[in-house]
């Protein structure tokens, strides 16, 4: 019999570029969503759909959360960060390519085990709604379309081994 879990955490990653091999810690989410989606082509017999084609698969990797630190809100502008620390939005997006590795908690009945995740390829989107408020604490969202990579893979999840 599988063994049955539940999850309560968001993952502690690792963004890093595949140029500039520059990390980021992102250790603060309160919450992360994959949506993985493949569009299929249909065959049809007298008009109806009769033998499906599996078509290519990407995805959208998003995080959500109430503190954060300047590379998120870079990526969220689709800007680029200066040595000092200034971010420029300009009408041209970066066109970075990161990894994206991480890991978080599960709970099952036999007690808790460490899952990891590994996106091979990840592009942050930079559509973004930036709302600051007086009255309430703001929520950021950042998404990363996730895509393959030069062998067609797209994420590995595992079990970590102690």
């Amino acid at each position: 019999m599988a063994v049955q879990f539940a999850i309560k955490d968001a993952i502690d990653m690792t963004i890093t570029g595949k140029t500039t091999q520059k990390t980021t810690t992102i250790d603060y989410l309160n919450s992360c969503s994959l949506t993985l989606e493949s569009e299929s082509v249909y065959a049809k017999k007298k008009g109806n759909d009769a033998i499906a084609f599996a078509g290519s698969r990407t995805g959208q990797f998003t995080m959500d959360a109430e503190v954060i630190d300047d590379q998120f809100l870079c990526w969220m502008l689709g800007g680029e960060m200066a040595e000092d620390g200034k971010i420029s939005v300009k009408g041209e997006v970066p066109n970075e390519s990161y990894t994206i590795e991480g890991t978080f908690k599960i709970q099952t009945t036999e007690g808790t085990q460490t899952r990891t995740i590994k996106f091979y390829n990840a592009s942050p989107q930079a559509n973004t709604d930036l709302t600051l408020s007086a009255t309430e604490v703001s929520t950021f969202s950042l998404v990363f379309d996730i895509l393959v990579d030069e062998d067609s893979n797209i994420l590995d999840l595992a079990t970590e081994q102690n």
